[in-house]
């Protein structure tokens, strides 16, 4: 895995509705929590199964938390039932995002409670 966050620019891209957010998330783990970037994505922790959704609403709640902005304006573009997804948040900039992502890289801990995924 890559050292800290340092390479935010592969995983994070623009999109004409906001920007999009490569990620491999890891279901039923203890807590959400980022664990880093692999091969190009956001390697998320996950405190949902991966049944009926609950892994997906998860990642998105919790990549609405890390961005500031509501669930509603978070979706799974590609990999609805793959760990490899794209994630589109909406009205954010890839600029605040990579800001976000960096200051993950220089040590700020980020990890939501756990949740029943809803």
């Amino acid at each position: 895995m890559e050292s800290g966050l340092k390479h935010f620019s592969s995983f994070v891209r623009p999109h004409p509705e906001g920007v999009t957010v490569s990620v491999h998330v890891l279901p039923n783990a203890r807590r959400t929590e980022v664990m880093g970037v692999e091969q190009g994505a956001l390697k998320i922790r996950l405190c949902a199964p991966p049944v009926e959704g609950a892994a997906n609403r998860e990642c998105m709640r919790f990549l609405a938390h890390l961005a500031g902005t509501a669930k509603n304006r978070v979706r799974v573009l590609y990999g609805d039932k793959s760990r490899k997804k794209v994630i589109l948040i909406r009205g954010t900039t890839a600029e605040r995002l990579m800001a976000v992502f960096q200051s993950l890289g220089d040590g700020e801990e980020r990890h939501l409670p756990t949740s029943n995924g809803s």
